[in-house]
């Protein structure tokens, strides 16, 4: 073979080896860079201030979760509904979200929090709730996105409204609209009393299970980036940085 056509054909093998890697090396690049993360806009997990600053306890923990990876990802604010509706696409999504069965049962567990609330039903004063025979004949608001028990989600003989958010909810209990509310306990309080509510105006909850928070994606990530992900999550379980960020909004008290 000539030299020429030699150096040809070693030039078009070469061209053709750098076709065929590139992509692969892209692959994993756009992997990561299209990891979007994201948070529940919802007081107090995530909510923007009067000057239009971003924060909240999950807001917080997923920022800490993002440095601490080195993902260099936005941590952006989206109301839950939106949140599971972008994690029905093939779009890797990762968010901090309780264990739910549908986000078990649907979702890529990366590593729990180590936080964990009751879930239940919040009544107002005067409503007595022994049982969950005592749900009937009551007017229930349970927020948009709030699934934490099948038989409670699919139960057609309770009279439940759907508001936009926990402010709603409690909103419409303060007035008078509705007998209960449904959704995590301690936040329900939390929120209950930024808007002008006390410890008089709620009944005994009635616990329905016990919640844990974890880090979820809706695919599995790419290997490196969900061991990153796990790690950044465990070493702030370890040091104590996501129980200060949690006890900071709730005042050390969890119900």
């Amino acid at each position: 073979m000539k030299p020429t056509l030699i150096k040809f054909v070693y030039s078009q093998i070469f061209l053709l080896c750098l076709l065929l890697t590139k992509p692969a090396t892209s692959s994993v690049l756009d992997d990561k860079n299209n990891t979007s993360m994201v948070t529940m806009e919802q007081i107090p997990y995530g909510f923007r201030t009067a000057d239009g600053k971003s924060t909240g306890m999950l807001y917080e923990i997923l920022n800490y979760i993002i440095t601490e990876s080195s993902i260099e990802q936005p941590n952006n604010l989206l109301p839950l509904k939106r949140i599971l509706a972008s994690m029905s696409t093939r779009k890797n999504t990762c968010s901090l979200l309780g264990n739910s069965p549908y986000v078990v049962d649907n979702y890529d567990l990366v590593e729990p929090l180590g936080l964990s609330m009751n879930i239940g039903i919040l009544p107002r004063n005067g409503v007595a709730l022994v049982d969950y025979s005592s749900l009937k004949g009551l007017t229930l608001a349970v927020p948009l996105g709030i699934h934490f028990d099948g038989n409670f989600n699919r139960d057609d003989n309770l009279s439940i409204v759907s508001p936009r958010n926990y402010v709603n909810a409690l909103k419409m209990l303060k007035n008078g609209q509705v007998d209960a509310v449904a959704g995590a306990i301690p936040t329900l309080r939390l929120t209950g009393t930024k808007e002008g509510m006390t410890a008089n105006d709620f009944g005994r909850p009635l616990i329905v299970t016990r919640g844990e928070l974890i880090l979820v994606c809706n695919h599995p990530p790419p290997i490196d980036v969900r061991k990153k992900l796990k790690n950044a999550v465990i070493k702030l379980k370890s040091n104590g940085a996501i129980r200060k960020v949690f006890d900071d909004y709730y005042s050390n008290k969890s119900d």
